[in-house]
């Protein structure tokens, strides 16, 4: 018997198939872990991209704000954040000086252990930490308006901070192309209204995963980063099992985008036809943490599913949907279409998320393996599969000679493509 082992939650569901059943894995593409990351966190901050080494940017007496994702990310502040701070401390910037701003963005607020977990016991102990609050308007200051007309609110702590560095990783993100970088300032620390006006660019077909220059969503953060000009950037790339693999350092847009190559290195897989049945999991906490999450992943696996064809994909989703509008949205629209109408009209966070999964839903047979209610996930134009063994056995049985079947045990990482119809055509033409 062949085994697929999908991951869910922190824990991993085995399920047995025939061995004359071919497949494909589309896993990422083998890059080689860190032997030692402290020491390559190091080489990275003294040879940055874009800017001089951090050591030569700060001052002794000088208020210094990280931003450092939430829990909802795989970051590994832990491992690069001592380093950091032993940095700053080098430079004669003392720990007291220093406080965490949590990149929350519109996500929930955290507990002390989440914020422990995140950085580590000995950083815990070290400097101050905060959660960001994007609905205080108190805590925000109104920086300025980017050229498409989005108001910039940003956390006031940042803003009145003498140096501010970004730290995160960098994967692919169905809205802005690329997570990292820009993001960590904008959504991370700006106002729910700056976060809500830039989403609305997810109904422009540029707003995709894997693209920044011509995506307007990109662009409008990056041009609301530029307002606020943060001193110095920290971004990590890591494999699936959470090891680094790759770390930039620097200017905020020139090491991103150097990261960013890595990635695509790493987790663009091209395929030649799409699959008629797709086996997949979302890769784990925190990537099923919530549908809201665990959705992005979902988007990806699609992109190698043929028209109508299936998809069974694992999501624990410990935290149910991880937005109450995006519950709300469910109840009141029967389906994408009357979705996309109101988001046009009254554009909602977590509605647009309703939208997404409702559209995916519509457009394949997607069944979902998770924690949730049964009858949410049907509202969500999706199919349970509390039974996931019989659930994929069925669909296996289903499936007409020649069928094609990929396995994508990290859908939260890679980013299947096929060929651009240029590019199929030249490959055509030199066969010929």
């Amino acid at each position: 018997m062949n085994q697929f082992v999908f991951r869910y939650g922190a824990d991993a569901v085995p399920v047995s198939v025939p061995e004359n059943i071919p497949y494909d894995t589309l896993e990422a593409n083998p890059f080689p872990a860190l032997g030692d990351a402290t020491a390559a966190v190091r080489a990275a901050l003294s040879h940055p991209i874009g800017t001089p080494p951090l050591r030569q940017m700060v001052r002794p007496g000088e208020r210094i704000t990280i931003l450092v994702n939430d829990i909802t990310r795989l970051v590994r502040s832990d491992v690069f954040l001592p380093v950091l701070l032993d940095e700053l401390n080098a430079a004669g910037v003392t720990d007291g000086d220093i406080a965490i701003i949590f990149a929350l963005g519109i996500h929930r607020r955290q507990s002390e252990e989440e914020r422990r977990e995140i950085v580590g016991h000995e950083v815990a102990r070290r400097v101050a930490l905060y959660d960001h609050d994007s609905s205080d308007r108190e805590r925000l200051v109104l920086i300025g308006r980017t050229s498409r007309g989005n108001p910039v609110w940003i956390n006031r702590r940042v803003w009145e901070s003498d140096r501010v560095i970004l730290t995160g990783e960098i994967i692919y993100h169905l809205i802005a192309g690329y997570s990292g970088g820009r993001k960590s300032l904008v959504p991370g620390v700006a106002g729910v209204e700056t976060t809500t006006f830039n989403h609305k660019f997810i109904l422009d077909p540029q707003c995709r995963a894997g693209l920044l220059d011509g995506n307007p969503a990109h662009e409008d953060l990056l041009e609301a980063c530029r307002m606020l000009n943060p001193d110095f950037l920290l971004n990590v790339v890591l494999n699936p099992d959470g090891e680094l693999v790759h770390v930039v350092a620097g200017h905020y847009d020139r090491a991103h985008r150097a990261g960013c190559k890595i990635v695509d290195q790493m987790y663009g897989i091209p395929i030649s036809k799409p699959y008629d049945l797709v086996l997949a999991s979302a890769g784990g906490f925190p990537f099923d943490i919530d549908l809201r999450q665990a959705h992005k992943g979902m988007e990806n696996a699609s992109r190698a599913l043929a028209p109508g064809g299936t998809m069974i994909y694992f999501a624990e989703c410990r935290d149910g949907s991880g937005s109450r509008k995006f519950e709300e949205w469910v109840e009141a629209f029967a389906n994408s279409s009357e979705m996309e109408r109101e988001l046009r009209q009254n554009f909602v966070v977590g509605g647009h998320k309703a939208y997404w999964v409702a559209r995916l839903g519509e457009r394949a047979r997607i069944f979902l393996v998770s924690d949730l209610d049964e009858s949410f996930v049907r509202r969500c134009h999706l199919h349970p599969a509390p039974d996931p063994v019989a659930t994929i056995n069925a669909e296996l049985g289903k499936l007409r000679p020649g069928a094609r079947i990929a396995y994508i045990p990290h859908a939260g990482f890679v980013l299947p493509s096929l060929p651009t119809p240029a590019a199929a055509e030249a490959e055509r033409v030199s066969t010929v």
